[in-house]
């Protein structure tokens, strides 16, 4: 069998998260869209409080990594712009909650969107970050490689004691 080079190891573990995430917001979204999940007023409420916050800081890290070019360096700027989209339609879904009470059927099929969006925004991170990897991932993949050079030279001095 041969052994992955630590590259393609922490790519596959990398992508393999991310499409492990979308699959939970996928069945999520489903689980929601087919009301096996219900909606109460208490989770109606619980779910505008914690996507208000997560779109301010959805938008705050985008803003944090455009004008910071210490964070620039360490992050993907193309996954920071996909979730701008979703913060904004999470500040007028929202806005327009907390403004008119709206029916179950509102939230069933709003937060079935938001699921779905997840969705696809994982799927295509994990797809073209194999390609592409961000830089936190190149320095992994260069931590790993020191380590495996590191083993390496342990056990071939090992070896020269042994003989």
């Amino acid at each position: 069998m041969s052994k992955l080079s630590p590259e393609k190891k922490v790519k596959f573990i990398y992508s393999g998260e991310l499409l492990a995430i979308a699959i939970v917001f996928f069945v999520l979204g489903m689980l929601k869209l087919f009301s096996v999940i219900p909606t109460s007023d208490n989770s109606q409420l619980i779910f505008k409080i914690v996507t208000l916050g997560g779109a301010t800081l959805m938008v705050s890290d985008f803003f944090w990594c455009l004008f910071s070019p210490r964070r620039r360096k360490k992050n993907s700027l193309l996954d920071k712009v996909m979730v701008l989209p979703l913060a904004i339609y999470l500040f007028a879904y929202d806005i327009a909650g907390f403004v008119v009470n709206r029916p179950n059927s509102y939230y069933q099929i709003g937060v079935s969107m938001v699921f779905f969006y997840i969705t696809c925004i994982y799927v295509f991170q994990a797809i073209y970050h194999y390609y592409h990897p961000i830089p936190m991932m190149i320095e992994a993949i260069e931590e790993e490689e020191k380590a495996e050079a590191l083993k390496k030279e342990q056990e071939a001095n090992t070896n020269k004691k042994d003989d």
